[in-house]
């Protein structure tokens, strides 16, 4: 490489480097974007074309100032457009949360402090049926010794996730400052990758030496990634929390909604989901005398809530990513371990792209053989 053809490179990268110290204290804010720009990006190139059109037609009127009055308006419409769709984005799902789950909010968190303080004992209805259990077990050394370990394993790890889920949840109030700063950064950083998104694909091309048409067909392989994911894992969790909210208070749980929003945050958890949530509500009507809800609310999760799961999140993942279901599970599992809930979204791009890299290598491939 020639010295005139290495110095534009150092300085991108320079220019690079500089973004990366500035953003990189919000890493999952700076992905988040990104992600969102990439999916939204047509919307954003379809405002831009019909401003185009619209600023013919105010070059046909008189010249004046009206007339450069409109341009500078026309000028501003996809900008305007697509900061206002971000926003509302952020803000419908929002308020939607705050008029429907919150006056149920303080109750349910109440009531999860109460069963954390107590070391998330069970009711005696419920210990004496497990101790009834457990003496008919004794004549069986084996399998007491492996039940015993299995309750002590899922008490262990219910305990933690319940406490982490609790001090989370009361550490939002004290967060308020930089959720709301990370939510403006959301915006304004999705505004700039999607009205520079042609000169961050130039850089990339010009940087990375990889040919514009190919860097075209990894964009779009992540965006169909993302469109399934939008549908496979947040659509189908947003179904199915509803599901369970409209059972829990079928069932008469109180506080439906806030049981039914903890449904639809645990929803996409591979091979457990919503389980975690309606199970033991299902198990505390049963022990409080409550066996026909009890009844009824197992058969509404086990075939509305969780056939919703079994046939909707296969069709939309593998509609944005071609790959067995299979591995598909194994990408989020992974991305879980790898990068906390963010991982969700994470582990099924890096998949995308992955794939992407060995179909254009396959194809590289097969053209010069």
């Amino acid at each position: 490489m020639t010295k005139s053809a290495c110095f534009p490179r150092i300085l991108y990268l320079l220019a690079v480097l500089a973004c990366y110290l500035l953003l990189r204290p919000n890493p999952v804010t700076l992905f988040m974007a990104a992600c969102f720009a990439c999916l939204s990006l047509p919307l954003y190139r379809r405002l831009a074309r019909r401003a185009c059109r619209l600023r013919r037609r105010v070059l046909r009127r008189p010249q004046g100032l009206p007339q450069r009055i409109l341009l500078k308006l026309v000028r501003k419409i996809p900008l305007f457009g697509y900061t206002l769709l971000t926003i509302s984005v952020i803000i419908i799902p929002v308020a939607t949360l705050i008029l429907l789950v919150s006056p149920q909010v303080a109750g349910g968190l109440a009531r999860l402090r109460e069963l954390q303080e107590n070391n998330f004992q069970l009711p005696p209805e419920w210990v004496q049926y497990f101790q009834t259990f457990e003496k008919k077990l004794a004549d069986y050394p084996g399998i007491e010794s492996a039940y015993n370990e299995l309750i002590h394993n899922i008490d262990s790890t219910l305990s933690d996730a319940m406490g982490i889920l609790i001090n989370r949840s009361f550490d939002v109030l004290g967060g308020t400052m930089n959720v709301l700063w990370s939510l403006v950064l959301f915006v304004i950083l999705t505004v700039v990758f999607a009205v520079y998104a042609r000169r961050i694909a130039q850089v990339c091309s010009r940087l990375t030496q990889v040919p514009p048409a190919m860097l075209r067909r990894f964009v779009s392989a992540i965006r169909r990634a993302l469109r399934g994911i939008m549908l496979g894992i947040l659509l189908v969790a947003a179904a199915q929390g509803f599901l369970c909210g409209i059972g829990f208070s079928v069932a008469g749980i109180n506080q439906p909604a806030f049981w039914g929003l903890l449904a639809t945050v645990v929803a996409p958890i591979p091979f457990v989901g919503t389980a975690l949530v309606w199970v033991p509500l299902c198990l505390s009507l049963w022990f409080t005398g409550n066996s026909m809800a009890a009844v009824g609310l197992a058969l509404w999760g086990t075939v509305a809530v969780a056939g919703v799961d079994n046939v909707l999140r296969p069709l939309f993942l593998q509609q944005g990513i071609k790959a067995p279901f299979f591995v598909l599970i194994i990408a989020i599992i992974c991305g879980l371990a790898s990068f906390g809930a963010v991982g969700l979204i994470v582990g099924p791009v890096l998949l995308a792209f992955a794939l992407q890299s060995l179909e254009e290598a396959r194809a590289l491939y097969e053209k010069h053989d």
